[in-house]
């Protein structure tokens, strides 16, 4: 090739130089208004550019087809189409967090939402099994006799299904004694009564979703724990009520033999039928005068208790036979606004000896002093008008009485039984109504008129 051929092809590649840079500007501009216009229709892409050197040309990958067609490739023929989020929103940390925290929540349900069903086989309880409602109840077995701890499922798996356990008969644990401990799911709904038999039991735990109760340090509330429901029986010492109860609840401590004082708060009006029923271990009450009510045979058969102060002013309303069999209790002043002495309040309280109505008393109810045998002397102040059925029965240790003429109605029984008693009635027999049973059994009857 001649010199001149060779200068000829030098100078035609140098004009070609610019033309190809040219060529790669607009090529790049052409791209930018692209991704604009991409943005604005909101669609998916992703491109990647890799720089090795400034006199290198760029490496660009334009996006991949994202319609149907290229998903059924991409699953096996399926077409799907999935929403996708850009690389900046994917990549952002905050993003991250958020996906691996709801992952972690999902797996902790499927977790928790496995582990409450329980295989029948696995369990020590016996069930019986309702395929139409795909429920179950517990059935009483011998072995629950070795029992310590009870946890009631709420979900037991039986022949591939799945049955919630939704009820359970206080009768089928009965012969229990040594269970110490129960777990309830919240499924089932239990009351006062399903745990009277229970003599060694300390601890009472709901589930937290349970839709009616609660429980705190193994003691049963309802959900707000405005009211105890149950103290289980092993309860020993002093117990704190917790400032947001408001009512102690019908059977709470019922056979609470080793409680031994208690203190009601200002928050507590209302204290339930048979609340501390046969508490032995009790020996001092003080009521505060925030009590409104208190409940039949409340503290009957608590009979350690030898001191009970009612604290002034008080409106309390008491029911039937509240102390009750409290044997060693010798005392008790009748707060001024009680004017009729309620039915059995002093049953079986064997250690009075000496016992004086007070005057503002109108009425002595059916059996509120009957079988009080250790009771030698009682007045019977002028202001009472009636005596009711068996109010001083089998007190055997009564040896004189006067009733005055102003009382006009003795019941079936009064003095029944009292076979030590000289009875004086201050009246003629044609003023009162009575009948024979009324002094049957007393040393002697003498009327005055």
């Amino acid at each position: 090739m001649s010199l001149k051929k060779i200068v000829a092809v030098i100078i035609s590649l140098l004009l070609l130089i610019p033309i190809s840079k040219n060529w790669i500007s607009l090529f790049i501009s052409t791209y930018e208004e692209y991704k604009a216009n991409e943005n604005n229709d909101e669609e998916p892409v992703t491109i990647t550019t890799v720089e090795e050197n400034d006199s290198e040309e760029k490496e660009e990958h334009f996006p991949q087809r994202t319609d149907k067609a290229t998903d059924a490739e991409t699953h096996g023929g399926v077409a799907q189409e999935i929403p996708s989020r850009n690389d900046a929103e994917t990549q952002n940390p905050i993003y991250k967090k958020e996906r691996n925290q709801n992952a972690q929540e999902n797996q902790e349900k499927h977790k928790a939402k496995k582990s409450d069903i329980v295989d029948a086989a696995d369990s020590p309880l016996k069930f019986r099994f309702s395929s139409c409602n795909k429920r179950a109840s517990i059935e009483y077995d011998p072995s629950y006799e070795n029992l310590i701890s009870l946890n009631i499922p709420h979900k037991v798996q039986y022949n591939g299904d799945v049955y919630t356990v939704y009820y359970i008969d206080y009768k089928v644990f009965y012969n229990c004694q040594n269970i110490v401990k129960i777990e309830i799911p919240s499924s089932i709904n239990v009351s006062y009564s399903s745990f009277h038999h229970f003599n060694k039991l300390t601890s009472i735990i709901v589930a937290p979703d349970h839709p009616t109760l609660s429980s705190e340090k193994g003691i049963l509330y309802n959900k707000d724990k405005s009211e105890i429901i149950r103290v289980p029986t092993g309860f020993k010492g002093e117990f704190k009520l917790l400032n947001s109860v408001k009512k102690i609840g019908q059977h709470a401590f019922q056979d609470c033999k080793g409680l031994t004082n208690i203190e009601f708060p200002s928050n507590v009006t209302e204290i339930g039928d048979y609340a501390f029923d046969d508490c032995k271990g009790l020996t001092n009450l003080v009521i505060p005068s925030n009590i409104s009510s208190i409940g039949s045979h409340a503290f009957s058969g608590c009979s350690g208790l030898t001191n009970v102060e009612i604290q002034v002013p008080t409106n309390v309303k008491f029911s039937s036979y509240v102390f009750s069999g409290c044997k060693k209790l010798k005392s008790f002043e009748i707060p001024p606004h009680i004017t009729k002495l309620p039915d059995g309040f002093f049953s079986n309280c064997s250690s009075f000896e000496n016992f004086e109505i007070p005057s503002y008393i109108t009425s002595i109810r059916k059996y509120a002093f009957s079988n009080c045998s250790g009771m030698v002397y009682v007045i019977i102040p002028k202001s009472v008008t009636a005596i009711g059925n068996g109010a001083f029965s089998s007190c055997t240790g009564l040896t004189n009485i006067i009733i005055s003429e102003n009382v006009s109605f003795l019941g079936d029984g009064a003095f029944s039984n009292c076979k030590n008693l000289n009875v004086l009635v201050d009246n003629s027999k044609k003023n009162v109504k009575y009948n024979t049973s009324t002094f049957q059994g007393c040393k002697s009857l003498r009327w005055t008129k």
